[in-house]
């Protein structure tokens, strides 16, 4: 198991490669393989990056997420006009279909709700939302809801994740029911058990995962 320094040091230094990011703005405290995050950003894709930068590192087991986004002077916008350029953007898309996500916003915080097919789409729509000015926070409603198929094909996500760079598919149990998808095993990151849960997702017939995969901290690594 990595060291606290170790991890702060590894962690510290993904920050840096982050374009958006200066590295004086995020601080990073690490006990037991668990990260805590401070600090305060202008931009709600600052703290995702950040996060995302975290979650890739071996050995991180949680993230307690303290970022705050507070807005400057030059990066307040109204939720009039939060809303007015989201429901632009959404109309605006090929991928969201057109009047299934309908968004509340209130001090700069968005709650999107709606039905899609596909989780790729309520992906693609969420990060559309974080990437908008002046939002501060995201809030999730989005439901999944698709054709009727027979069966979720195991072989076919199995496979799936054999062609990941990212795994050691020995490691990984996958369980159907129904259209429901059970990961279940160990993972080397934050990183790949999230990156399962999507591939999952997007298995034909898939619109529920339940991600019980754990992250491994006993990474060899060698001072």
């Amino acid at each position: 198991m990595k060291s606290n320094d170790i991890l702060q040091r590894e962690i510290q230094e993904a920050l840096k490669f982050e374009p958006l990011l200066h590295a004086a703005e995020i601080g990073v405290i690490v006990k037991d393989g668990v990260v805590t995050l401070t600090g305060n950003v202008d931009l709600l894709v600052k703290k995702t990056e950040a996060l995302h930068a975290a979650k890739k590192i071996k050995g991180v087991a949680a993230i307690v997420d303290e970022i705050q986004v507070v807005l400057g002077k030059n990066s307040y916008t109204s939720d009039q006009e939060i809303a007015t350029q989201i429901v632009a953007k959404l109309k605006d898309n090929q991928i969201v279909p057109q009047n299934m996500v309908s968004i509340i916003v209130e001090k700069g915080c968005v709650t999107a709700e709606g039905i899609l097919p596909w989780n790729f789409q309520r992906e693609y729509a969420l990060e559309l939302i974080k990437n908008q000015k002046g939002v501060r926070e995201v809030t999730n409603n989005i439901k999944l809801k698709r054709e009727v198929f027979d069966q979720v094909e195991k072989e076919l996500l199995e496979k799936a994740l054999q062609r990941h760079w990212a795994f050691d598919t020995d490691k990984i149990d996958v369980e159907v029911a129904g259209a429901t998808v059970q990961l279940s095993g160990m993972v080397g990151s934050i990183f790949q058990k999230e990156e399962a849960e999507r591939i999952a997702y997007k298995t034909p017939g898939v619109i529920k995962v339940i991600n019980h995969l754990k992250v491994n901290l006993e990474q060899p690594y060698l001072c």
